[in-house]
């Protein structure tokens, strides 16, 4: 018999067969059937090997599934159109989004997102693991038990952490080439305060997650860092610690603002949002890296923004393109000196969710003067069909007919008919146009099914509103957007 100890973040292919097959033995038909391999393996590295107390911990497991119906909760995938949970970028199963009001997104899902300080699934660590990132110092840590029952945060929670088991880490194994199961998580505590810590429901709030996460998601984090945490943290990090499995405890990270070499060890800096020391700033998406409504920085728009709006247009794989002129002008009279710097896309070369690389460059894009000052347009679409929508925009110094077009938002590939899609174009603040482009996503795009033949040639139903930022602030009462 082999005594050998196991390593349990690196065993070897017989061990891990072992501990399965013991705890196979324990295990009814049904549950057996239910479970992966992987199911079994997290399990039992949770109980340390110990095929009883795993096994036992698989029948509850097997049991609170079934009877909280979790494997019916409508999980973002290629082949279907259910919203994503949680923003994310730079993954090709489900395009980068934010969540947004779409009559799919449930009250309390909208209602969290504007309370949680803002989080992100945020491309991958350098192994493949998929990187989550959270800036719990944003938190309205107040709100949060005024807003939410136990139970709605249960279920958003649990949305979380099913979208990640059967959509993220399915990609990253694939594009790995072996099994990834567990995620790197980035807790940022910028900006939190002694009464965020203090607080005593939210506490409790967190302290059932966290029961529950062990209990029904183990083995599921690699590591997590918490950065920027002041010396209070110290005494809040007492009290937590004594709700976590020592094994769970071994895997974190307390770091304060001296921070970025040791993440950058872990992820690349082209991963790594730059407000935490990378270089990433997906320019891309509004709100950047990772959106936030306590922060204001991106449209966190209600329901009747994405309502009846003005401009509808119908796109097919017959008519796959359509095309829409937008006016421009100066924000306000005063009209600056120009200055001599080159409008250019921020995106130049970059490589979308698609896993495609999109030069900007193959458009010509003239080094005209700029003025100092900008002003920022927002276009929110949807589309009720298809496998996804690709977007472009042009800018026209003068106005169409007066100049070359400056690609000012590269082709992007959004799932509009998940969720509405609100797009960030930066112009010049003088009079122009912008010409927006929509085509529907080609054969070698995306992940989702292509349509059979009868299904293909039914018409996409596009919707748009075009608005500067001026516009929304004011119409939906919205405080002034700005950029993290």
């Amino acid at each position: 018999m082999n005594c050998a100890p196991v390593d349990l973040d690196n065993p070897t292919p017989e061990q891990r067969a072992d501990a399965i097959a013991q705890l196979r033995e324990r295990l009814s038909g049904e549950v057996n059937e239910y479970c992966t391999d992987s199911d079994i393996w997290r399990f039992s590295v949770a109980r340390q090997l110990d095929a009883e107390k795993a096994a036992a911990m698989v029948s509850d497991w097997y049991q609170w599934r079934r009877s909280a119906g979790i494997d019916s909760l409508p999980v973002a995938q290629p082949n279907n159109r259910a919203p994503v949970p949680y923003p994310i970028r730079g993954f090709y199963s489900v395009a980068d989004a934010n969540l947004t009001a779409g009559t799919q997104v449930s009250d309390v899902q909208l209602k969290l997102n504007r309370i949680f300080g803002g989080g992100c699934w945020h491309k991958r660590d350098r192994d493949g693991r998929p990187v989550y990132i959270e800036r719990a110092g944003r938190y309205l840590i107040k709100d949060i038990s005024k807003s939410s029952t136990m139970n709605g945060l249960f279920e958003f929670h649990f949305l979380m952490q099913e979208f990640l088991g059967r959509t993220v880490f399915p990609e990253c194994t694939q594009l790995a080439g072996r099994e990834i199961s567990q995620q790197v998580v980035v807790f940022d505590l910028a900006g939190i305060s002694i009464g965020m810590l203090s607080h005593l429901p939210a506490l409790n709030m967190l302290r059932e997650m966290l029961s529950k996460d062990q209990l029904y998601y183990p083995e599921c984090m690699y590591r997590t860092y918490i950065v920027n945490a002041p010396s209070m943290f110290v005494t809040a990090w007492r009290l937590i610690k004594t709700w976590l499995d020592p094994r769970v405890i071994s895997k974190i990270r307390i770091l304060g603002k001296d921070h970025a070499q040791e993440l950058l060890e872990q992820i690349p800096a082209a991963s790594l949002p730059s407000f935490l020391g990378g270089s990433c700033r997906c320019p891309h998406m509004p709100g950047g890296c990772v959106p936030s409504a306590p922060m204001n920085n991106y449209p966190d728009l209600p329901r009747r923004a994405y309502v009846n709006m003005r401009h509808q247009a119908q796109i097919s794989y017959a008519r796959p393109r359509h095309s829409f002129v937008y006016d421009v002008s100066a924000a306000d009279a005063a009209d600056e000196e120009p200055i001599p710097t080159p409008l250019s896309s921020p995106l130049m070369g970059y490589a979308s969710w698609l896993g495609i690389k999109r030069e900007a460059a193959r458009h010509s894009a003239p080094t005209s003067p700029v003025p100092a000052r900008t002003q920022r347009i927002y276009a929110r679409f949807a589309a009720d069909r298809g496998r996804g929508v690709v977007v472009e925009v042009l800018w026209h110094e003068g106005g169409v007919s007066a100049s070359d077009g400056v690609l000012v938002y590269p082709e992007v590939l959004f799932d509009p008919q998940r969720a509405p899609v609100v797009i960030e174009l930066e112009v010049p603040n003088r009079r122009g146009q912008l010409v927006l482009n929509w085509r529907v996503a080609n054969l070698d795009e995306g992940q989702a099914p292509f349509p059979d033949p009868e299904e293909a040639e039914i018409p996409i139903q596009l919707e748009y509103s075009i608005d500067p930022e001026d516009s929304l602030v004011h119409e939906f009462g919205l405080p002034s957007i700005r950029h993290a």
